[in-house]
């Protein structure tokens, strides 16, 4: 506003302006009357233009404000945006699309109206009022969660076995004899098919950095032997969506390398089975009155196949093995209902677009006259039953099942288009949980060594597979697209950031990596909040993340 000195001998004008830089000062002559009067000369008619004007120029500043924030917030988004480092995307797509699901053959189990949460008795409890409170207020304290996790485990066993059984079917939900596949072909008699030999994995431990704190990896084991895979073919038997526990002839069939004592499933969290490992029977909570009949089919349903890194290191293999052989051609497979459509479009890759694909979801069976069970190429435990016992499982895979599974993806791959992959790739984890929670300045230092950001998510199947096989230089943080490693020649260099906590499976990522030839190192992280243990987030020292890359170099 102007303002001017009494005596008339000096105005002085506090009209302001900002420029872009947002920091400069710009002073204009007065104007207007306020040029042409003098005190003694000042009238009503007078004021009352001044005041006109004064509006005026509130509302000229206004404008002027108005325009030159805007162009310093963009100038500052701009900024932001520059810090956070952009994604690397293909360069053209086209001869990577999809083709629609309607060009393979899918039949869908219709699920009866049944509703997911009045399967799952966890997904009803999570959508519930003291759930709410539970994920808002108390997740956060050790404490709470160990005592939550003690409940759920003993009193809902409990409940089941002394009230629920008795209010129920109590027939359908008996105690039944919880076989391994191996022992329940033996005792049957019955022909089985061989696929893969028996196999032996070198696990040697993988570099730490620092190296001071290579003892927080504690290694399960220096090698282990995978069994043979092989195809058994059970008459009568029924699968269930969501797990790939069988029943036949009154048993409840597992795979071999199931260690109940150690080892507590998915399907006991929730709540869709209860087992005894001392006595070795499981309680079948699933009962489906109307299960569909068919003929014949192969199934490959799994409680872990929803996650990408499970499926593609622990059902895809074990779908590779089988379609590779002639004798099988037509059978039919059996998977869960509603996977990612990227899982989708690798079951087609490998089965083939004139087999027929039966999605099954949970809560509903089929009844099988001729059940084709392949038996396990990989399997890492869903979680620990006790800490208390040594020598916890950190998963084991079969090579000849990676090598069977690489063979099937090769020639789509190549076949795709030019694109100029990039060798040296960041792979951005977007997840809620186990962030890197300096990730940002991480991702600029990488950069300007090379590196390119990738969003594995964000690519189609096949281009993370061209991806993974034409990188020569791998970091990233621990996380499903990782598991994409299988695809990488053994002269890829392969780090990952992972926090330093107590029994960390370490070795998960090792294993997968050893069965093809490969070795993983890492840069362990402080976590920033240890009452979420393992799945806290966690910082990378830059000082050791500097030394680690010039060492790499």
């Amino acid at each position: 506003m102007q303002s001017y000195d009494p005596a008339g001998a000096r105005r002085f004008d506090y009209d302001i302006d900002w420029n872009n830089s947002m920091g400069k000062k710009e002073y204009h002559e007065p104007r207007g009357i306020m040029n042409k009067l003098t005190l003694t000369e000042f009238t009503l008619q007078d004021a009352l233009a001044l005041i006109q004007e004064l509006r005026e120029d509130v509302a000229r500043h206004e404008q002027r404000w108005g325009e030159k924030m805007r162009a310093f917030l963009t100038q500052q988004a701009e900024k932001v945006q520059q810090v956070v480092q952009s994604a690397w995307m293909p360069s053209h797509v086209m001869g990577w699309r999809d083709q629609t699901y309607s060009s393979y053959k899918i039949r869908k189990i219709k699920n009866l109206s049944i509703k997911q949460h009045d399967i799952d008795i966890v997904t009803k409890l999570q959508s519930t009022w003291l759930a709410w409170i539970y994920r808002r207020y108390l997740k956060r304290y050790s404490a709470i969660r160990w005592i939550i996790q003690w409940i759920w485990r003993n009193g809902y066993p409990f409940y089941v076995n002394h009230v629920a059984i008795r209010l129920s079917n109590w027939k359908e939900k008996r105690w039944r004899p919880l076989t391994k596949l191996s022992e329940f072909v033996k005792k049957s008699g019955m022909q089985t098919y061989k696929l893969a030999d028996a196999a032996l994995v070198e696990t040697p431990a993988p570099r730490v950095f620092p190296a001071c704190d290579q003892d927080y990896l504690v290694s399960p084991h220096d090698r282990y032997e995978f069994p043979e895979i092989f195809v058994a073919t059970i008459n009568n038997a029924m699968t269930y969506g969501g797990t790939n526990l069988i029943i036949a002839d009154g048993e409840v069939v597992c795979h071999d390398l199931y260690d109940f004592k150690r080892d507590y499933t998915s399907e006991e969290l929730h709540g869709l089975a209860l087992i005894d490992p001392k006595s070795g029977r499981i309680r079948w909570l699933l009962h489906d009155e109307a299960p569909e009949p068919i003929p014949v089919a192969a199934t490959f349903v799994d409680a872990c196949a929803p996650n990408y890194a499970h499926w593609l290191t622990e059902v895809l293999p074990r779908v590779a093995l089988f379609c590779a052989e002639d004798r099988f051609h037509g059978v039919p497979i059996v998977v869960n209902d509603g996977l990612h459509k990227n899982i989708m479009k690798s079951l087609f890759l490998v089965a083939g677009a004139d087999r027929e694909i039966i999605t099954l979801p949970i809560g509903r069976a089929l009844f099988v006259r001729e059940l084709y069970l392949t038996s396990v190429a990989g399997y890492v435990p869903f979680e620990r039953r006790t800490n208390k016992l040594l020598g916890n499982s950190h998963g084991m895979f079969s090579p000849q099942a990676f090598q069977i599974l690489r063979n099937y993806l090769d020639a789509p791959g190549k076949k795709t288009d030019d694109e100029a992959w990039p060798e040296k790739i960041f792979l951005r984890r977007n997840s809620g949980t186990r962030k890197v929670a300096n990730a940002s300045v991480i991702e600029k230092l990488l950069v300007d060594q090379g590196y390119v950001i990738v969003e594995p998510e964000k690519l189609m199947f096949l281009q993370q597979v061209q991806l993974f096989s034409n990188a020569k230089t791998i970091v990233g943080s621990s996380g499903a697209g990782l598991a994409n490693i299988i695809f990488c020649p053994p002269t890829t260099e392969i780090s990952i950031f992972i926090s330093k906590y107590p029994d960390t499976s370490y070795w998960y990522w090792q294993n997968i990596a050893c069965v093809s030839g490969k070795t993983v190192s890492y840069v362990l992280g402080e976590i920033s909040d240890c009452h979420l243990g393992i799945h806290a987030d966690f910082m990378i020292d830059l000082d050791d993340l500097v030394s680690f890359i010039d060492r790499e170099e």
